[in-house]
């Protein structure tokens, strides 16, 4: 239980305003967070405090935010979200996912170089950091192989929506 309220309460402290007066994109914001913190819950670990599943919140989020997938991220499917949020597994030369959200809030009306929290996030999320080199053994939430951790929040959610919401029946 403890770790639904974590997730909710991560959801609860980015809910901020995203263009000062602009209600309306506020509003979507945090329509994408609750929608992002709804489908996360089922699949969200229990016991872990690390790895890459602590950034699909704002991944998922950021994604229904800049791309309009519909009018209301609240009907948005777990379905269209793993396609959306892995674009280059079907086509190789297709943009990458942080290219995509840039682009798009962008065309939005957001300035990502300035100091806002949503050009912050974006930044933190799709900057890119090398891999680990160590000589000593790490833990498994340790490990990093290099990217960005938009991308690694996007493979570990199209892992588990592609087993939890999609291949249901198959299990």
């Amino acid at each position: 239980m403890a770790d639904m309220r974590d997730l909710w309460w991560a959801a609860g402290r980015m809910a901020f305003s995203v263009a000062g007066s602009d209600t309306g994109r506020t509003n979507r914001w945090a329509d994408s967070l609750r929608r992002s913190a709804a489908l996360l819950e089922p699949v969200w670990p229990k016991g872990y405090s690390a790895g890459p599943f602590t950034h699909a919140l704002p991944t998922i989020a950021l994604y229904l935010y800049a791309v309009r997938l519909g009018d209301d991220p609240e009907h948005v499917s777990a379905d269209e979200i793993v396609t959306a949020l892995t674009p280059r597994r079907a086509a190789p030369e297709a943009p990458s996912l942080e290219d995509t959200v840039r682009e798009n809030l962008t065309k939005r009306g957001h300035d990502l170089d300035d100091d806002s929290e949503l050009s912050t996030l974006v930044r933190y999320l799709g900057e890119y950091r090398p891999p680990l080199a160590t000589g000593i053994e790490l833990a498994s939430d340790g490990y990093w192989s290099g990217g960005t951790l938009m991308g690694a929040a996007a493979a570990w959610v199209h892992g588990v929506f592609t087993h939890h919401y999609l291949q249901r029946d198959s299990a």
